[in-house]
């Protein structure tokens, strides 16, 4: 009988979270849940005067549907991105460079998420596929 080891902490969260975005990133609930965010973020920051501006709030749902579906994930940060726009987070105050360099730097950012998450979820996926739980 062969006994296993522990997997050390970082190695368990790291397989969690992965879990979590396989689950939520179902072909079928991704999309909704990535437009029910940005759709309440939007709401919200029209009510407040655009007081949500971090770009880690405008990246969850890019990074939702980007985990199975990069192309999905450039469609959602330009979304994104006009959804920051309507809701009043962008521009930043003070800015002086004009609206659509502010945006199209967002976008930018916004879609190296989405290759990035893709490119983890791809990774995530193969190994899952393989049987391996450690790289």
């Amino acid at each position: 009988m062969q006994v296993s080891q522990p997997n050390p902490p970082t190695s368990i969260a790291k397989s969690m979270f992965a879990k979590l975005l396989g689950e939520i990133t179902s072909s079928r609930r991704a999309g909704a849940l990535a437009s029910l965010w940005l759709l309440l973020l939007t709401v919200v920051n029209v009510q407040t005067g655009g007081t949500l501006r971090s770009t880690v709030l405008f990246a969850v749902p890019i990074a939702i549907v980007a985990w199975r579906n990069w192309q999905l994930g450039f469609v959602f940060a330009a979304i994104a991105v006009i959804a920051a726009k309507y809701g009043g987070a962008m521009p930043e105050p003070g800015s002086t460079s004009p609206l659509w360099l502010d945006a199209m730097l967002a976008f930018i950012k916004l879609s190296i998420d989405a290759v990035v998450v893709n490119a983890w979820g791809r990774r995530h996926r193969r190994r899952t596929h393989l049987g391996r739980s450690e790289p």
